[in-house]
């Protein structure tokens, strides 16, 4: 049923002309979408329930460091089908079902409603009800009075803090004689860090000391290192400062892995993920390799990384076995 909801909405995505990376194969979000200026890191479920916040928290932390947006898509809430046209939030997700994301990509019509503790709720543009209410010369406690709320949850409907159930959302349009229900920009850019996740102790112990130590060895080359969890990569890097890093136009995502198919389809994966996201990807390979790069992905061993000496030949290296692999084309 999984894979029938991913198709969904892989058809969906093309339809409203977004570039759609290969599936994931991991824990964290499925695939990556671009549409000009809008990329989504979309995590597809049938139940959004089954999200936990661990693997919310390695998505938010990859949207920020990409300047993505996080997305849910899924077809029940527990036992209930999510409503059409309402956004729900799942640890600071939006999750929208697949007619919610066609209505929205393909139709353009924006959502009203969202989903929170209690029942639905719309928000109201707090500026034209400012503007409004003085307008009419009524006071918070006017306003509040006649809207049967608290002169503290008028005050928060102008902030914008605050929704409102669509009954009041209606009377207050009646009372100020205008329209202030507002659509939901529920698909924004992650604006706060979240924090690294914890490695844990276990099988995959040995692992992680080898990203560990290559990640250090790339930090001595100059390289600002942000670390994800499970993601097809592990650490998004940036030859540039961390306070410009977010900015910087070239990021590369960066996997480390000992060699083996697996690591090959991973490599073939953060490929496409950087196609979509308009990055570069890197493979520091512990063991030998027969390649150099793997589609868009180059391949560096453990072994020539700890003779490089700078940031600036390591992107040399990644330079020409991009032009390596151009010629090759050619």
């Amino acid at each position: 049923m999984k894979e029938e909801l991913i198709v969904r909405v892989l058809e969906i995505l093309q339809e409203a002309g977004f570039i759609v990376s290969q599936r994931c194969e991991a824990r964290s979000f499925d695939l990556a979408a671009r549409r000009n200026e809008l990329t989504l890191l979309a995590k597809i479920m049938r139940n959004i329930d089954g999200l936990n916040e661990e693997v919310a928290r390695s998505i938010k932390r990859v949207a920020f460091y990409l300047l993505a947006s996080p997305l849910v898509i899924g077809e029940r809430s527990g036992a209930s089908f999510l409503e059409d046209d309402v956004v729900y939030h799942r640890y600071g997700i939006p999750a929208v079902n697949p007619h919610t994301l066609h209505n929205y990509v393909v139709e353009g019509v924006e959502p009203y409603v969202f989903s929170a503790t209690g029942g639905v709720y719309v928000t109201v543009d707090g500026h034209a009800m400012k503007a409004a209410r003085e307008e009419k010369e009524l006071s918070f406690g006017d306003l509040a009075s006649k809207l049967g709320v608290s002169k503290r949850s008028i005050s928060k409907y102008e902030e914008g803090s605050m929704g409102t159930t669509i009954e009041i959302a209606l009377k207050l349009e009646e009372i100020l004689d205008m329209i202030l229900i507002a659509p939901l920009e529920f698909l924004k850019p992650e604006v706060e860090e979240p924090p690294a996740a914890v490695l844990t102790e276990g099988p995959e112990e040995a692992i992680s000391r080898l990203e560990r130590r290559i990640l250090a060895m790339m930090e001595e080359l100059g390289f600002a290192i942000f670390t994800t969890a499970y993601a097809p990569f592990c650490a998004v890097s940036f030859p540039e400062s961390p306070a410009k890093a977010r900015e910087e136009s070239e990021k590369i995502l960066t996997g480390i892995s000992d060699y083996s198919e697996q690591m090959l389809r991973r490599a073939r994966i953060v490929s496409s993920l950087s196609h979509v996201m308009q990055t570069r990807s890197v493979f520091v390979v512990n063991g030998r390799s027969k390649y150099v790069q793997i589609d868009n992905t180059v391949l560096i061993g453990k072994d020539e990384l700890e003779h490089i000496r700078d940031q600036d030949e390591f992107t040399s290296v990644m330079d020409e076995r991009a032009k390596i692999k151009c010629l090759l084309r050619s």
